[in-house]
């Protein structure tokens, strides 16, 4: 495996076997074989991620916060007797709680009414989730979410969540990302579950550690299915909803379990003996500390979520690392930092209804200014640089035509196909029989037009940021400039 020898951590694609240099039509061998490259990307500070419900909730309005969650569960069970949620009152969290806990002044028969109650409003939780995530998915997810979950893969990010809902995973299966000789799915980023590849080319049921993020699902997931007082882990397992299969088979392979959420109350500690819950967790935390930079993504920081209040005092007070809020209450979450033991002066604020937004934006930029950095020292170089863009795999293409917009300083690439090998795309001045084949320009044609502050690709009537590049395989094509745009390729399902 080619290894980039730069600063920085490279990340890896798959891409077609190139032809030589000199030839216009490629064998078909050429074409078929796959090559890998190496995605670079900004991977420092080294970063983790905390994501809680207002995360969900920028990514779509359909998707609850906490105590919208639990009026809507009420609502689903016809129960009128729960109180009015709020933050400044008595919470969903604190009426789990109550209902969780034996409380002294109940008879066991009120006892064990409550636990009823609790184990219905913890199952409606979960029904409410998917439902909600469905109404997300068909009102359609913004752009920024397949950009962000590009950033975490280029970066391999630890990403540790609150959340219920499958938003990341199916945002990562939407669209291909590749760690060097395969794809990536969400099966090989969820921590504590084996990943197919490693239950296939295993012995056992062994994870096998990809090129991509990790996924830390605190508090379970809507996916994630066991028998209920299973303390020992056999029977809990992540069992997605798969494509083409009929709600009887998927209630057949679930075989009687039930959905394994761990509910919205201070006190979890009956669903903390499991070992792959605490497995979880530990991994999390050896996340933490690894971590040069922390972001926390529509998290509020409840100091009654005790269990990770703990975590967070034991991995980021008195540490010497940068901590990121992102939430419409941005200073009071770093308030309750501070009061955990974060030095406030390195504690920088995203505020606003629009700070998801801001931040991943803010992020696409940080990754443009490295790349064009690169291209420029790059063309000083090797100006005849021949230059595609593409997803990886077999999915490249020719740069037909350019324009820099001298007012906003972006230069816009056409591209006008990006589904060829490598090897089919040509060389700046060549020609071939094909009229579907075209050439494409050389960084330094691209470069003449004056110096970019972004790039844009123009691909089938819509535009992608730019703003990662892919190593060239050092013998068979050291001189191409591999330009990778951010989010999802081109949807060509019929």
């Amino acid at each position: 495996m080619l290894q980039a020898k730069e600063e920085g951590v490279t990340r890896q694609i798959e891409s077609s076997n190139p032809t030589e240099r000199g030839m216009l039509t490629p064998p078909l061998s050429a074409m078929m074989v796959g090559m890998v490259h190496q995605i670079v990307a900004p991977t420092s500070p080294k970063t983790a991620y905390v994501l809680g419900a207002g995360f969900s909730r920028a990514a779509s309005r359909e998707m609850p916060i906490t105590d919208e969650l639990g009026q809507r569960a009420a609502l689903r069970l016809g129960l009128n007797d729960l109180p009015q949620f709020q933050a400044d009152g008595i919470t969903f969290e604190s009426w789990m709680t109550w209902l969780a806990e034996r409380q002294p002044f109940l008879s066991e028969a009120e006892h064990l009414q409550d636990r009823a109650r609790f184990a219905e409003l913890t199952e409606a939780i979960a029904i409410e989730v998917a439902a909600s995530q469905v109404a997300a998915d068909t009102a359609g997810f913004p752009q920024w979410l397949g950009e962000f979950v590009d950033l975490l893969h280029w970066a391999q990010s630890e990403v540790i969540t609150l959340n219920y809902d499958t938003i990341i995973e199916t945002t990562l299966d939407k669209s291909p990302r590749f760690d060097g000789d395969s794809t990536v799915n969400s099966a090989d980023t969820v921590t504590g579950f084996p990943n197919g590849r490693g239950l296939m080319f295993g012995s056992g049921p062994y994870f096998e550690d990809r090129g991509t993020f990790r996924l830390y699902k605190l508090h379970g997931s809507i996916d994630w299915f066991g028998v209920p007082g299973d303390r020992t882990g056999a029977t809990l397992g992540r069992i997605p909803t798969a494509e083409g299969r009929g709600v009887t088979a998927h209630r057949a392979t679930i075989g009687g379990r039930e959905v394994f959420l761990v509910p919205p109350t201070s006190t979890k500690d009956s669903y903390f003996d499991n070992p792959k819950t605490r497995f979880t967790w530990s991994q999390a935390r050896d996340g933490l500390h690894e971590a040069d930079r922390v972001v926390l993504m529509g998290y509020s920081l409840p100091l009654t979520d005790t269990a990770l209040a703990r975590l967070l005092v034991t991995t980021m007070a008195g540490a010497a690392l940068d901590v990121v809020v992102v939430n419409p209450d941005a200073q009071g979450v770093a308030n309750r930092l501070v009061a955990l033991g974060v030095d406030r002066a390195r504690i920088q604020t995203y505020e606003g209804y629009d700070c998801v937004v801001n931040f991943v934006a803010d992020e696409v930029k940080a990754a443009t200014r490295e790349l064009l950095q690169h291209l420029v020292e790059l063309v000083g170089s090797t100006p005849n640089s021949p230059v595609a863009v593409g997803w990886g795999s077999s999915e490249w293409g020719a740069i037909t035509d350019a324009l820099l917009d001298t007012v906003t300083g972006t230069l816009h690439l056409v591209v006008d196909r990006v589904d060829q090998p490598l090897g089919t795309v040509l060389y700046p001045g060549n020609v071939s029989d094909d009229p579907s084949v075209r050439p494409t320009k050389t960084l330094g044609e691209l470069l003449a037009l004056g110096t970019p502050s972004s790039i844009v690709a123009e691909v089938e009537g819509r535009e992608w940021q730019v703003c990662a590049r892919a190593m060239p395989e050092a013998t068979e094509e050291p001189d191409w400039v591999l330009l990778r745009p951010i989010g999802h390729q081109p949807d060509r399902r019929p």
